[in-house]
């Protein structure tokens, strides 16, 4: 995969794996989208990581995914690259 000039929307990135990523990706002189599920940790990874573009969108609301693709595909027409690394967690009781 060609690691430059890309645009990528990265899910979760906020912290963890997601947010090194897009670190990464910024500086290898990527356009970098993120999501997260609330403004203020957008807002803190905004003044962490200069350029980043940040949308709230929580993976577990069917709406919030369609709002989340009608924006970022309209603002950036030419995204090629999805990390989907966000997900939604289930604790399930377990005899183990």
């Amino acid at each position: 995969m060609k690691m430059s000039n890309n645009t990528i929307l990265i899910t979760g990135g906020t912290s963890g794996i997601g947010y090194a990523l897009a670190a990464q990706l910024l500086e290898r002189g990527n356009t970098v989208l993120i999501t997260g599920r609330t403004e203020e940790k957008l807002a803190t990874v905004r003044q962490s990581l200069p350029g980043v573009h940040t949308y709230v969108s929580d993976v577990s609301d069917p709406a919030a995914i369609r709002r989340l693709y009608s924006d970022v595909t309209r603002a950036f027409p030419d995204l090629n690259v999805l990390v989907n690394n966000a997900g939604i967690g289930r604790k399930l009781n377990s005899p183990w």
